[in-house]
């Protein structure tokens, strides 16, 4: 950390009275990451410290809230989403994720780890969800006076420290949810978004198309478009471009006598070495290889 971040944090020893209470905390604090600063700051216990290359996979949960700054997080079955003001993300246990802020704004990050039977309950019942790890909180007041809260009573050690914390967990988790009932309305909206871009790559596949041109048009920033298409479709949508084209490609060799240069050029590959490169490195299998294959009979 540079001088004058702030930085204050605890983990907690877990007592038998701590379990029985259903609901207890492993860790609390906050962090400002000043910009081109090495993230994550050393410091913290194995078991919570994690590289970005390698991700990290927790025995318990965490909530995570972003009140400046922005960033990227990643979670298991290619969860990506950008992280803005404003923005929580949960930590599952047992669910490998990363995140980090981007290096040219930092963050202030504000974070409680939590378990126990109710935690692992609201799991159970789906009030929370790794599905659904990003929420956009719009009671920043209430979060940022909750989490000072925390802070506070860590500091003062207060007589029945962790049921305090349990308490201030269950009130952000609830605007969580609440933020997670609120949201159908703007998820409908995402999905159209995306509906829409794929069916322009559907149909001008064999063109030359521009992602970050598609997003302008969509009226949508190209790193929105990217995540959330990445997290509707499971690909990124250049990649989902190349996998399409792949197919038509199949389709053509299969169906048609095109030579492996007119099926390169009617599905958007303007050079017919990248073309076959491409479909052995995907299939495993030259086009050629791939037609005489697929209509034996022939």
């Amino acid at each position: 950390m540079k001088p004058g971040d702030v930085s204050f944090y605890r983990y907690f020893p877990i007592s038998k009275r701590d379990k029985n209470w259903g609901l207890y905390i492993t860790t609390a604090g906050e962090a400002r990451i000043a910009p081109h600063t090495l993230y994550p700051p050393s410091g913290h216990p194995k078991g919570f410290a994690f590289e970005w290359q390698r991700g990290r996979i927790l025995d318990g949960f965490a909530l995570v809230y972003i009140s400046s700054g922005r960033g990227n997080f990643e979670s298991e079955r290619k969860f990506s989403a950008s992280i803005e003001p404003g923005h929580a993300f949960l930590l599952f246990p047992g669910v490998w994720h990363r995140y980090a802020p981007a290096q040219d704004t930092g963050w202030h990050e504000h974070w409680i780890g939590f378990d126990g039977e109710t935690a692992r309950q609201w799991l159970r019942h789906r009030f929370i969800s790794p599905k659904n790890p990003v929420l956009k909180i719009n009671a920043e007041d209430t979060v940022m006076a909750t989490f000072s809260r925390v802070v506070q009573a860590i500091r003062a050690n207060r007589p029945a420290l962790q049921q305090i914390l349990a308490g201030a967990t269950a009130n952000l988790l609830g605007l969580c949810y609440s933020a997670q009932q609120a949201q159908p309305a703007a998820e409908t909206q995402n999905s159209n978004i995306i509906e829409s871009a794929i069916a322009r790559i559907q149909n001008e596949y064999a063109g030359n198309l521009n992602m970050q041109l598609l997003a302008r048009e969509l009226g949508v920033s190209y790193r929105w478009f990217r995540g959330t298409f990445a997290a509707h479709t499971g690909l990124g949508p250049h990649q989902y471009l190349l996998e399409l084209r792949l197919v038509r490609a199949r389709n053509l060799l299969a169906e048609t006598e095109f030579s492996i240069k007119e099926i390169a050029m009617q599905t958007g590959f303007e050079d017919e070495h990248y073309f076959s490169r491409l479909f052995q490195q995907k299939l495993n299998l030259t086009p050629s290889q791939w037609r005489t294959r697929s209509r034996p009979h022939k």
